[in-house]
């Protein structure tokens, strides 16, 4: 009886916490860089990448929230290649975007300071669905493309598989919390491959949001 009693008084605690703190929504932008790792990563570079979105922050405690939303977040990477044409050799270059609409599952924890800032370490994972993007081959001012998602062809002949739309990974990262604002960066770990027997996504950004 004692033991319920405990847990009745700590749950309705957490409860009264929660309802004492506000949910905050933001609207955030971002820039960053992206890359392959893994498996047929070997000779990728990485670009830069912007993202945006929603988020919002739910408190659980004075010190634990929950945070979501959904974001555009751009992905990719560049490989450059010789090859030759005739007897001549060229250098040519293939660049991969890859566009996600994609849901972070974080859990967050308010470290505070003596300061008119919060700080906040954040961890968890991530949900993506490719939503758009473009393959481009590109050698002096010749280029090719075709889309990043979809399978292409050429007088019936398929001769690109698009990329595996669904992906999810680890995220991690730190912000400056103020009170209208919050500044910070956090870093994007692939855990499912882009195409059978490829490479992961692995991303950093850092980021603007504005707290409504």
């Amino acid at each position: 009886m004692k033991k319920l009693v405990l847990i009745l008084v700590c749950a309705m605690s957490a409860l009264f916490a929660t309802a004492q703190t506000k949910i905050t929504w933001n609207a955030e932008v971002g820039i960053g860089t992206s890359m392959w790792m893994g498996d047929g990563s070997d000779g990728s570079k990485a670009i830069f990448n912007p993202r945006v979105g929603v988020g919002i922050d739910i408190p659980l405690t004075g010190l634990v929230s929950f945070k979501t939303g959904l974001h555009w977040v751009s992905k990719g990477a560049k490989i450059n290649f010789d090859t030759s044409v005739g007897e001549q050799s060229v250098d040519g270059k293939l660049k991969v975007n890859q566009n996600y609409l994609q849901v972070p599952l974080l859990a967050s924890f308010h470290l505070g300071t003596n300061k008119n800032f919060d700080v906040v370490l954040s961890g968890g994972f991530y949900l993506a669905c490719g939503v758009s993007g473009k393959q481009e081959i590109s050698a002096d001012d010749l280029s090719i493309s075709w889309s990043t998602f979809k399978d292409s062809s050429l007088s019936g002949t398929t001769f690109s598989q698009g990329l595996r739309r669904f992906d999810a990974g680890v995220q991690i990262g730190g912000a400056l919390d103020f009170t209208n604002w919050t500044v910070g960066l956090n870093g994007e770990f692939g855990l499912c491959k882009i195409v059978e027997n490829g490479p992961r996504n692995l991303g950093f950004y850092a980021t603007v949001g504005y707290k409504f």
